[in-house]
């Protein structure tokens, strides 16, 4: 399954729409599809602020 969390955060936009989604789905439960989206959601964004927030 590709969901957009998936991608690689390329701009502000995407970094906002990606912050919600990390929102939505930050409790859930471990072993779900949205727990693995949310590792992958979590790496995206963390690439992200280390290249663009420093």
């Amino acid at each position: 399954m590709h969901t957009k969390s998936q991608e690689r955060i390329r701009t502000e936009e995407d970094y906002r729409e990606a912050l919600e989604r990390f929102l939505e789905i930050i409790e859930a439960p471990d072993g779900t599809p949205e727990a693995e989206e949310l590792v992958e959601l979590i790496r995206n964004l963390e690439s992200y602020e280390q290249e663009n927030c420093t």
